[in-house]
């Protein structure tokens, strides 16, 4: 059966919910990230400051050399988390096969759709003029035949574009002389070996062979032969399937990081933040990761998968903390971070009657703190360790 998949995305999102709610900011190089003086990577940027080559991702010092008259925020994740709970309950209007790959970002299969609201145009039409009307933000959408397609739709037109590739005939016209890294999938390294073997285009890629391409990139070679054929088979999750793998929280620190008591308070704080994202959303975690950026960049993670699934906040921490006594600190900590995965909705527990009390009250606390941070906000209440955490780092100029 031939599928009809649209794709949403916000144009340049955090900078435009800054734009929308500070009107001064308007027509400006606006860059959401960390301060130029802070170590960080800039999340998005307004329309504005890409003609100067800042681009998201990319280390913040960079963006500021390359625009230093730029204005430089952190970003405002709970609004923007607010306003993607807007977007997400209209295109839940059009159907229950949705695909959210970010709060700014998601896939729709609205093949069964199209009945009910005539045809893949009105449906896109609808979804831009309904997220204005509600958000006063612009999107992008693309319409496909795949999730590639849909997505590479999208791109087409930005900002505020709307864009169909309705077959594999019209998809080969439109991209058969374009660079190979509009394919998705080929970053810089991909497309600066490509370019050795005089692959350039899209006009090149179709003349090897799928063993060819194997060879030289191995399974990515494969699927590069079907994404330049339009071929991508992939389904749109239904609604409650994509929900996320993993939570995780880093921080990068402003200074280099040697002493153990400051670093456990950073990974209070996060465990309390990711304890309140697992509630939220209903989940339990039975995998903790610890990660650990050196300040020559060099990365180490350890993982430990707990017998019974958690969310609560000391437990958590306790989990993580035990990975970073235990972690070779032999350089300097300029990043940590923790992850919780191996997520579920079930929470089964193994134990005694008396630790089963003991999770009980905690599950009740959890629920009690939940509906005060709904009320009040996150930091309306603290335990006593980390108000001292808090301090700590207040102290050292971490926080």
């Amino acid at each position: 059966m031939d599928r009809t998949i649209l794709h949403m995305d916000m144009d340049a999102f955090y900078a435009a919910v800054e734009v929308r709610d500070h009107p001064e900011l308007a027509g400006k190089p606006l860059i959401i990230g960390a301060l130029p003086h802070e170590r960080g990577v800039v999340a998005t940027c307004s329309y504005e400051a890409r003609p100067f080559g800042v681009r998201s991702g990319m280390s913040i010092k960079e963006a500021y050399r390359l625009c230093p008259h730029g204005i430089y925020r952190h970003g405002n994740y709970p609004r923007y988390r607010a306003v993607s709970q807007q977007i997400h309950e209209i295109l839940m209007d059009y159907t229950d096969q949705i695909e959210f790959v970010a709060l700014d970002e998601g896939y729709l299969d609205i093949t069964g759709s199209l009945v009910l609201f005539g045809s893949a145009e009105t449906i896109g039409r609808q979804i831009k003029e309904r997220v204005y009307e509600a958000t006063g933000l612009t999107c992008s959408v693309g319409i496909g035949y795949n999730k590639m397609t849909a997505k590479l739709a999208s791109e087409e037109k930005k900002p505020n574009g709307f864009f169909i590739i309705p077959d594999a005939a019209f998809f080969q016209r439109l991209i058969i002389d374009r660079p190979i890294r509009t394919l998705p999938g080929v970053g810089a390294k991909t497309a600066a070996l490509l370019n050795r073997y005089q692959l350039n285009t899209i006009r090149d890629l179709l003349r090897w062979k799928p063993q060819d391409l194997q060879k030289l990139l191995g399974q990515s070679g494969l699927e590069l032969f079907r994404a330049a054929r339009g071929i991508d088979e992939r389904p749109v999750l239904h609604l409650g399937e994509g929900e996320a793998k993993s939570y995780g929280k880093e921080v990068t620190y402003q200074h280099d990081m040697t002493h153990l008591p400051e670093m456990e308070s950073t990974l209070r704080l996060l465990a309390r933040t990711l304890s309140i994202g697992l509630m939220e959303d209903h989940l339990w975690c039975q995998t903790i990761t610890l990660k650990i950026k050196y300040n020559n960049l060099q990365l180490h993670t350890r993982s430990k998968t707990l017998t019974n699934p958690v969310r609560d906040a000391g437990d958590i921490f306790a989990t993580a903390s035990d990975l970073l006594r235990k972690a070779p600190l032999i350089r300097p900590v300029r990043l940590l971070g923790i992850s919780t995965s191996s997520l579920t909705r079930h929470d089964v527990h193994q134990i005694s009657l008396e630790e089963n009390r003991l999770r009980e009250k905690k599950e009740k606390l959890s629920h009690s703190l939940l509906q005060l941070y709904d009320r009040f906000g996150k930091n309306i209440v603290q335990t006593g360790s980390e108000m001292e955490s808090r301090q700590i780092l207040k102290k050292h100029d971490l926080q």
